[in-house]
C-alpha cells in the first residue's frame, strides 16, 4: 500500500502544479479578459481540482497578481556599465517580453484597468513599480557617474524607452519569427540614443 495513503496524508503535492497554473492564468486571460477570467476557467485550463488552486490563492485578483509577476516582461536588474548600455538592454528585455503571451496579457490588463480600477488597479501599480525601479536604478547610477544631471525625470524615461517599445510591438508588420537579435539590437540602440540625444539637447539650449 502507497505509503503517503497509510499515513493519512493524501496525494503528494504536484511540484508542477503552479507552472500548469500560470500557463492557465495567462491563456485563458488573453481569451476572455477580466469578466471571463474566473478560478474555475483556470483549474479546468490547468486540470487540476478547484480546491487545489483555493489552498493556493484566496482569489483570482491574488492568482493573476502572482501570475503577472512570475510571467510579465518585467526587466531582471541591469548594470553594464554605462547609462546607454543600460537603456538598451532594458529595451531589449521589453522587447522580448512584450512577443510573449504574458506580456500582451499584461496590457490587456492596463486596459481592463480602465474599466475594473478597483479591482485591477493594484495589479498595474505592482507591474509599474517594477519597471520604475528598473529605471531608477539605471538613472541613479548614471548620477554618480556624471553621465547624466540630477534633473533627469526617471518616469519620463520610463515612458520614452517602454512606450517607444510597446508601439513598434503593437505597429510592426513584421510576423512572428521574424525578429533577431541584431535587428532588436540595433533598434534598441537607435531608440536610446534619440532619448539621450534628446536630454542633450534640452540641456544645452538650457545652457544658453
Amino acid at each position: 500500500m502507497n505509503r503517503d495513503i497509510r499515513s493519512g496524508r493524501g496525494r503528494p503535492r504536484d511540484p508542477h502544479l503552479e507552472s500548469r497554473v500560470y500557463d492557465a492564468v495567462i491563456e485563458v486571460y488573453w481569451e476572455r479578459g477580466w469578466s471571463g477570467f474566473t478560478l474555475d476557467a483556470v483549474a479546468k485550463r490547468a486540470s487540476v481540482g478547484r480546491a487545489a488552486l483555493y489552498r493556493r490563492w484566496n482569489s483570482k485578483d491574488e492568482l493573476l497578481v502572482d501570475a503577472l509577476e512570475e510571467r510579465s516582461p518585467l526587466p531582471v536588474p541591469i548594470d553594464l556599465g554605462s547609462v546607454r548600455k543600460d537603456l538598451v538592454e532594458l529595451s531589449i528585455q521589453l522587447l522580448n517580453g512584450y512577443r510573449e503571451t504574458a506580456g500582451l496579457v499584461s496590457l490587456r490588463v492596463a486596459l481592463d484597468a480602465r474599466i475594473h480600477p478597483d479591482l485591477l488597479g493594484k495589479m498595474i501599480g505592482t507591474l509599474n513599480r517594477s519597471r520604475l525601479f528598473a529605471v531608477r536604478s539605471i538613472v541613479r547610477r548614471a548620477h554618480e557617474r556624471g553621465e547624466l544631471p540630477r534633473s533627469v525625470d526617471t518616469t519620463r524615461i520610463l515612458e520614452l524607452v517602454a512606450g517607444a517599445v510597446l508601439s513598434h510591438i503593437i505597429f510592426s508588420h513584421r510576423q512572428e519569427g521574424e525578429q533577431s537579435d541584431a535587428s532588436d539590437r540595433e533598434y534598441s540602440e537607435s531608440l536610446v540614443d534619440t532619448v539621450l540625444s534628446g536630454w542633450d539637447a534640452g540641456l544645452n539650449e538650457g545652457m544658453h
